[in-house]
């Protein structure tokens, strides 16, 4: 059960799987977090029955773009969109049928319940009480009442994903389109998403063998201005207060309901603070003229050997297609690199608004940005199966063949799914997740716990 401080993988397919297994089995050798889709769909013969089930092959994939400019209620230039893998069976069944799904956000209160889906399979699913049931909007599939957040969904496509080996099921990655959102008033705050209320919970690894308190929050300003010598001036992360300390703004007395591509009254999209904590792929990929890295928060696996990222909206040079979905597409490659604490400045520099064909490994940092200036910056190295750029200084690293390029409504709005073929490297300590707005968690093994142990009233530690 420990598991090797090097994985590279001779036999691509079966060993990355291999991989993601043994991390999830090592009790601690793996901490990449992940948020957790917890589901119900409406039975396909029986009326009235519903069923849930939780799977860790999860995360958002778009959140439907800049709000559209213009007189009257605001809205979006489309819906905003989930990305769930499920392994082929009943559940999965349901839900190609129904075609209608609900995905709540998990939180502290129903970790243990959850955890009992996650340990359970995804299958075939456990049936809801009637009486757990509530009303959906947007949609008539029904929400489990007492979750604080839930995302009524319907089905915009249905992908078949072959197991890459004899040990892995088949799986169905279902793209969801949101119709509906249901958010508890009592976690807005300010007209913000606070997650100190939220208390969201995720995974440790894609396997759910342990799970996460996002709870070691940070604010971090992307990078948006240049210095006179046209260095890019990258603002330093800054904790927030931790759980347990009063919220100083108001919350809303009554819950917060609303039917995207509609936004609701607040001053921001709450949606990516309703879907954590979400992990960052780090993706580099080499283009005709020079190479690419910057994060993508809409990262995830679909199985253990297939991942994602959505790279949604257009470049901020002239518009057209961002340099990771345009590399990706022409050169059928890229590699996800994981994102330690570390180097989590040298990620946020790579986030800037370059100039399209810019390098960011090579981004010059201003020394007017003290903290920034003096972090590790990202190292540029050489994949070893696939022809693209790594960051050589990170942890670990997936590199991947491009399987499938999934357009959205928006031209510019597409899901690159991969499948992993060759796995190098090792957790080495803490690393950086997104919350919400601008805001980071810092998640380390003390943030993680056994399922058993937080229902017996303790927290145990991976």
């Amino acid at each position: 059960r420990n598991w090797p401080e090097t994985v590279a993988s001779p036999c691509p397919p079966r060993l990355a799987s291999l991989a993601v297994r043994a991390m999830s089995e090592s009790g601690g050798g793996m901490i990449w977090p992940l948020p957790i889709a917890w589901l119900t769909v409406e039975d396909t013969a029986t009326e009235g029955q519903v069923w849930e089930t939780a799977s860790c092959f999860y995360n958002g994939a778009s959140d439907g773009g800049k709000p559209l400019r213009g007189p009257g209620p605001r809205t979006q230039p489309h819906n905003g969109t989930l990305l769930v893998g499920l392994p082929e069976g009943q559940f999965s069944a349901h839900l190609r049928s129904r075609r209608e799904c609900v995905v709540h956000t998990v939180t502290e209160r129903h970790c243990h319940r959850v955890a009992k889906l996650l340990a359970a399979g995804a299958r075939a699913g456990t049936l809801v009480s009637p009486s757990e049931l509530a009303a959906s909007a947007g949609a008539t599939a029904r929400r489990i009442a007492e979750a604080p957040v839930a995302f009524a969904c319907r089905v915009h496509k249905a992908l078949s994903l072959k197991g890459a080996a004899e040990e892995e099921e088949d799986q169905v990655a279902f793209v969801l389109s949101i119709v509906g959102v249901h958010v508890q008033g009592s976690l807005i705050v300010d007209g913000l998403i606070d997650s100190r209320a939220l208390r969201p919970v995720g995974a440790c690894d894609p396997m759910g063998s342990f799970l996460i308190h996002a709870s070691e929050e940070h604010s971090m300003i992307f990078p948006s201005e240049v210095d006179a010598e046209g260095r890019w001036i990258v603002p330093a992360s800054e904790p927030i207060a931790p759980r347990g300390t009063p919220s100083p703004g108001v919350s809303v007395a009554e819950d917060l309901v609303y039917m995207p591509p509609l936004l609701p009254d607040l001053p921001y999209n709450p949606f990516k603070a309703l879907v954590v904590p979400r992990p960052i792929g780090w993706i580099s990929t080499r283009g005709e003229s020079s190479d690419n890295l910057s994060p993508y928060s809409f990262f995830g696996y679909l199985s253990p050997s297939i991942v994602f990222f959505g790279a949604g909206g257009s470049h901020s040079d002239g518009g057209g297609e961002k340099d990771a979905l345009k590399d990706s597409r022409t050169s059928g490659v890229f590699c996800v690199n994981v994102v330690p604490w570390r180097l989590r400045l040298a990620m946020s520099a790579s986030s800037a608004a370059a100039p399209r064909g810019a390098d960011e490994f090579l981004l010059h940092v201003s020394p007017a940005s003290a903290e920034a200036a003096a972090a590790e910056a990202a190292q540029k190295g050489t994949c070893e199966k696939i022809n693209a750029p790594c960051v050589s200084n990170a942890p670990l690293r997936l590199e991947c063949e491009v399987m499938e390029l999934v357009k959205m409504t928006d031209d510019h709005d597409v899901i690159v799914i991969g499948k992993v073929v060759h796995v190098v490297g090792a957790m080495d300590g803490p690393v950086a997740s997104r919350g919400g707005y601008m805001n980071y968690f810092r998640i380390a093994s003390e943030h993680c716990f056994a399922p058993e142990a937080r229902a017996s009233g303790c927290v145990a530690t991976c």
